[in-house]
Order: C-alpha cells, then structure tokens, then sequence
C-alpha cells in the first residue's frame, strides 16, 4: 500500500503553512503514520497553527495543531543551509531524515530574477546541498512548476504546444546544461540575469528561476551520484481540491483563477484586451488548472514508488479548460448586468496595453499539452481500492464553476480595491456573497 511507506519514516518538510504544504501535511497525516514531521515556519509553532486554524475547520486543523509526531522548527531558507537552526539541530536533522519536501517557495510572478536569486534559486540550491549530504535520504522533492517551460509557446508555431516531463535545455541538445546552468547562476548572481534568460522569452521571470532552480538541483544530485534520489514536481495552475482536505479547500491568494475572476467581476469596460496567436482563441487556447489534491496525491504516490526526475501535476488534456469555459464560469460571479468579453490581439504577452489579467497571467491565451504519462502508468500499475482511494486526476464529470470560490473572490477583489482607494464598499457590492468553505455543509461537493 502506498501509505505503508511513510508509516515509520522522518520527513522535513519547508512551505509546510502554504496552500501544497498544508494540503500535503493534511493527507500524509491522516493516512500513514510517520515517525517524525519537521515542519520549517519563520515565527514557529504559534504561528504555524494559527494560520492552519484559519484555513481548515477543526476537524482537519487538529490534524496539525495537535499532532504528537509533528515538530514545528522556528527557521528560514536563505543563501545559507543553516535555515537559522541552531546546530544541534542542523546535525539531528541529517542523521535521522528520511525523505524532503522542499515546498517553500516565492509566488510573485513578475519580481525580477535579482529578487528570485534570493527567494527561489539560492535557498533551493542551498537546501539540496545540505539533503543530499543526508545518510539517510530516500527522496528529495522539489516543487518546481510546469510553466518553467512556457517559453517554448514562442519557440514553436504550434496553437498547442506539447511539454513532456523532461528537462528542456535553452542551449543546444548536446550540451551539458548542467554545466550551463551553473554558469547562468554565476552570471544571474553577478548581474541580475543571463545570457540564457536575454535569449528565451518566458512569460515571467519566476518561469525562468524555476528551470534554472531545476537545472541547478540536478546538477548537485548529479555531482554526489544521487540522481535517483531527486523528484521535481511540477504542477499547473493550482485550483481548490476536490477531495481532500475537503471540497473547495483553498487558500485566499493560492488560486490564480480567483484572482483573474476577481478582476473580471471589477472591469467596468466591456471588452478585455489579451493577447494570443490562435485563430479562435476562445475554443483553442487553454487554461490547465489542477485541483491541490491531485498534485499531493500524484507527489505522494511517486515518491513512495521510488519515481525520481521529473513529473508534471496537470489536468492534462482531457481534463484542461477551454478559455470559453473558464469565461463562462467568470460571468456567473459578476453582479453588473454586463459581461466584459476578451478582446483579442496578436500583441507580445508583455505589452503594456493588455488587461491587467493578461498583463499578470501571460499565460491567458495559450495552450500547453503538458504530458502525464508518468502517472498513467504508475496508475495502471495500482490496484482498483488504492486507485479509489487515491485524487490522481482531476475530475471534471461536473461544469466548471467559482461558486465555491465566492468568498475568496470578494477577497482578492477587496485588496485591489485597497491598491487603487477605491471605496470598499463597491468592491463587496460588485461580488457575490460566500462563506469561507470549512462553514459550509460538510457535504458539499466542488
């Protein structure tokens, strides 16, 4: 049985309070039954179940506040691997530690690569090196994204680019990008950038510090002969679950969507400008949004199978949304009596004249077939009751709606009205009512 596996072993884990580390915390605790859980929180234990106690209802937040085998270190990544732990720590840690889920990670998108040095690329590289001096270590899983490689939408002609779960060198095939990736490092920590970086449009620049980030991580493991060891997780756009916490559970700022229809539910206009190369973008160009669950379960699966390299966390192409769906779903959430509709223009994904959506999630637009053969086969080989039991795929047997998602929308579209000192009153009174998820019927389904 998958959730054998983690009966009896120690786990660190750093992003433990965001909206992956909670869900994935939520599960392993609730299915198996590890020795030990170090969780990494700047602040500690107080603050660590105080923001789980505001996301979970009590059931699921007893889970982590009041478990006996999890321990709650006072700590932060860095450019350093001491994490701020005092030494004793720092050596307990590497002699009893199993498995890493390295889940710590920066958010914001458009921080340039200078920031991200700092917040993404020198704590995981730091992270890695410490974990894989481990004697101990059976997997190390870095959470990376399945947009690091959104640049290939503008090195092919395709409307519908295919991304498969391998490293896509931004050089030529034959060289060694691990070599390369540490120079592009040396470059980025000198300037600010790379030669790679100037040559390769990304939508982001957090899009190009997670390839670097992936790059980088393989090439530590590759240095001390422990490629086996290391699995990178990347997953789409993250939605609410389907399943697990429970139905609807998100966090206020986790869900890209909600943010964009938040957004949408403000534009006073009638038209949103986007940019896009399809012929008919509303049926051809996609959003990949996966439900939490599902990239917990596909992460917790594919370590206990000893699956190392890498592997996408998708709705893939069966379960992906037209961009007509995702409007669709927008426009039932808006309280003005009209529906703004996209305007669509071949400009570049970074010109200023788009929408603020289009601006932000540059990805609005475009269509990746992301693959997940990995787990398809890893699927057929489970059992029918361990497959039921498991959330591997998205489940799209119901239309795609927000309504879960009603007050994590009048949220978002609160904070913008803050940043423009607009009246906060008319930001409520354009969203639909909600109620946090955890005070609805425990039955309701997403």
């Amino acid at each position: 049985m998958i959730w054998d596996y983690y009966n009896g072993k120690t786990l660190f884990i750093t992003g433990g309070t965001g909206f992956i580390g909670t869900a994935l915390l939520c599960r392993l605790l609730s299915q198996s039954s590890p020795k030990r859980v170090y969780v990494l929180c700047r602040g500690g234990s107080d603050k660590a179940k105080a923001k789980w106690s505001d996301m979970l209802p009590p059931s699921a937040a007893n889970i982590l506040t009041q478990n006996e085998r999890m321990t709650i270190l006072d700590g932060e990544l860095g450019n350093t691997a001491t994490m701020s732990l005092p030494e004793e720590t720092l050596q307990m840690l590497k002699q009893t530690v199993h498995i890493v889920f390295h889940a710590a990670s920066s958010v914001q998108l458009h921080n340039s690569l200078r920031e991200l040095a700092y917040t993404v690329l020198a704590p995981s590289l730091c992270l890695t090196q410490y974990a894989l001096k481990f004697p101990n270590l059976e997997r190390f899983v870095f959470f990376s994204t399945a947009y690091a490689n959104a640049h290939l939408w503008k090195t092919h002609d395709s409307t519908d680019v295919s991304v498969d779960e391998r490293i896509y060198p931004l050089g030529r095939e034959e060289e060694d990008y691990y070599k390369v990736a540490l120079e592009a490092w040396s470059t980025v920590q000198k300037t600010g950038s790379s030669d790679e970086y100037d040559a390769h449009d990304f939508p982001w620049p957090y899009a190009y510090a997670k390839h670097l980030a992936e790059r980088l991580v393989l090439q530590k493991a590759a240095e001390r002969n422990k490629m086996d060891k290391v699995l990178i997780i990347r997953p789409s756009v993250l939605g609410p679950a389907d399943k697990f916490p429970y139905p609807g559970f998100a966090t206020s700022d986790g869900a890209p969507s909600t943010t964009c229809a938040a957004a949408y539910v403000l534009h006073p206009g009638r038209r949103i400008k986007l940019a896009t190369r399809c012929e008919y973008p509303n049926q051809e160009s996609t959003i990949d949004e996966v439900p939490v669950d599902v990239v917990v379960d596909r992460t917790l699966v594919h370590v206990a199978l000893e699956t190392s390299g890498c592997i996408h966390a998708v709705s893939g192409e069966q379960g992906r949304l037209s961009t007509e769906e995702w409007w669709h779903a927008f426009k039932k959430e808006r309280r003005l009596p009209w529906h703004p509709k996209p305007s669509w223009v071949s400009d570049n994904w970074h010109s200023p004249d788009l929408h603020q959506m289009g601006r932000r999630f540059k990805i609005i637009g475009t269509s990746f077939a992301f693959s997940q053969e990995r787990t398809v086969k890893v699927a057929e080989k489970l059992g029918a009751g361990e497959k039921e039991n498991l959330q591997l795929f998205a489940d799209r047997s119901k239309p795609y709606s927000l309504h879960l998602r009603r007050y994590h929308i009048r949220y978002q579209a609160v904070q913008v009205a803050k940043q423009r000192k607009w009246p906060l009153w008319s930001a409520r009174l354009l969203c639909r009512k909600g109620k946090p998820v955890v005070h609805l019927d425990k039955n309701v389904k997403a």
